[in-house]
């Protein structure tokens, strides 16, 4: 009996003598210097060109500013003439290339001696002579209706381009336009949108619904 007590006693040591050998054990390791990797997003800006700068035989416009909004007043307008009207964007030097377009509506016709034209036929004639100033060769254009329309350059605008004009002057008609367009008045509406043309295309930038463009440039 005093002998097995012995052996359990020699066991029991040789645990603790193992134990205590592990414990002063290490994983080995080693590390690298660190690398820092920056990321930056870049960004999409223009701006618009909205002015009347009349070249000899157009009628000049003057500044024009109600509830934060700007824009050209032209009075007492007759038949025949041509209004300077210069719309076009630029994009500024930090901007990404984009895809670009200018949305014009013709709104607020008032034509109290049109009895029988109707608004709604004088606001396609004025949109349509704007369609007719459009160089079609690098605007496409989608017709919202209603003398909405929006038009897009075919083609990506680099960064720091000045004057893309879309047109320059708003040629009114002669003789066509009798008394019944006597006290005419209408509202020409002018907005820029871009989106970057870095993983997109023309096409889906004209798929795009003009509300949802402005929302996410805001």
């Amino acid at each position: 009996m005093k002998n097995k007590k012995l052996l359990t006693g020699a066991i029991s040591l040789a645990l603790v003598a193992v134990v205590s050998v592990g414990a002063t054990l290490a994983y080995f390791t080693d590390k690298t210097e660190t690398a820092q990797n920056v990321f930056s997003a870049g960004k999409v800006s223009l701006s618009l060109i909205d002015k009347s700068e009349p070249e000899e035989g157009q009628v000049g416009g003057t500044p024009y500013e109600k509830d934060g909004i700007t824009g050209i007043q032209y009075d007492n307008i007759m038949p025949g003439d041509v209004l300077s009207k210069v719309v076009g964007l630029n994009t500024a030097a930090d901007s990404q290339d984009a895809y670009v377009a200018i949305r014009v509506t013709v709104n607020d016709v008032v034509a109290p001696n049109a009895q029988s034209i109707g608004t709604e036929r004088i606001t396609a004639q004025i949109s349509d002579i704007i369609a007719s100033q459009v160089d079609g060769d690098l605007w496409a254009s989608k017709d919202l209706g209603n003398g909405d329309v929006v038009y897009y350059f075919k083609t990506v605008v680099p960064a720091d381009t000045k004057n893309l004009i879309l047109f320059s002057a708003i040629p009114l008609p002669g003789s066509e336009w009798n008394n019944e367009y006597a006290e005419l008045s209408f509202d020409v509406d002018v907005q820029a949108a871009a989106i970057q043309a870095a993983n997109t295309d023309l096409d889906l930038f004209m798929g795009m619904d003009w509300g949802d463009i402005v929302e996410l440039a805001d």
